[in-house]
Formats: structure tokens, sequence, C-alpha cells
């Protein structure tokens, strides 16, 4: 039985296997009003996708604003630094520059100037095959997100709420 055959054949779907996507940053941001957060985003890898979005969950609307490693002293020295690429204020957004070669970026996220309270959001970057097609990222639908708890506690209270009555009868015979 020769399995060479096999094993070349398996050799060349790993090797045509899209490469994984590599999570850098997946939290919970809080800006104050008009002002920056920056975050460091390592990009090692090229060609890549660098996937960034964000969902305001309170506060003002923001942007981000991915610059390279080399313009932060520009930006800090209030002159305009070169943009791989922005998104404009909004409550939710995204960007999806494709990088040909590996660079370090920095990531500016920036808060609306004049909200009352500070901004939290939920920032997501991502590193992607830049071959794949791009993943659609949507909020949860709270209308949705309540029906499926009061249907799980439904569903447990019509398993349990049995069980418990045919307990209680079950030890009430024994005595």
């Amino acid at each position: 039985m020769n399995i060479r055959p096999l094993l070349v054949s398996f050799a060349a779907l790993a090797a045509s296997a899209a490469v994984a996507p590599e999570t850098l940053f997946d939290d919970l941001v809080e800006v104050a009003p008009g002002q920056v957060r920056t975050l460091a985003v390592p990009a090692r890898r090229a060609p890549a996708r660098l996937a960034c979005s964000f969902h305001v969950l309170r506060g003002a609307e923001a942007r981000l604003i991915l610059i390279p490693a080399e313009s932060v002293e520009l930006w800090l020295e209030g002159k305009a630094p070169e943009e791989v690429a922005a998104t404009g204020f909004g409550r939710a957004g995204g960007l999806a520059p494709l990088l040909p070669q590996p660079r370090e970026l920095v990531l500016l996220v920036q808060a609306r100037n004049g909200a009352p309270r500070v901004t939290r959001l939920k920032l997501l970057v991502r590193v992607l095959d830049p071959a794949a097609p791009l993943p659609v990222s949507r909020p949860a639908d709270r209308q949705r997100g309540e029906l499926l708890v009061w249907l799980s506690f439904a569903l447990f209270a019509s398993i349990a709420v049995p069980a418990a009555l045919r307990l209680q009868r079950l030890f009430s015979m024994r005595r």
C-alpha cells in the first residue's frame, strides 16, 4: 500500500488552508470626552488585513484612527500624522486596511468632545488572511437575547418542576 499520494494531498490541503485569524485586542475601552486612547498594534504578519471594529456601549460617539508608530511623534506635536485608515465619528464602525508589509502601528480611539461622561466601547482588533472575506460584525439584538433567556428559564422549569414533584411523591411513598 502506497501512502505517498495521500501524504502529498494532505500537504497540499494544509498549505492551501487559510491562515487562522489572530485576535490582538478584544476588550472594553474607556475614553474621556475629547480625549484619545492609544493602543499599540504589532502587525508582524504580511500581507495581512487588520480588522478593527468598535461598538459604543455608553457615552459619546467615537472614531478609530490607525497610524504608523513613526507618526506618533507628529501626532503628539499636534501635526497631522500619516493615516493608514480612519473611521468617522459614530456609535459603531470599523476599518480593515490591507497591510502589504509588517510594521508597528498605533490605533487611536478618540471620543467626541462635549459628552458629559466617559465613553465606554467594545473594541475588537484582529489580523486576518487578506484573501478571506471580511467577517460581518453586528451587535446582538436585545429583544432576541431576552427571549433566549426566558425560553431557557422556561425549559429549565419544565424539567425541574416535574422532577421535584416526582421526588416529593417518591419520598412520601417511602414514609
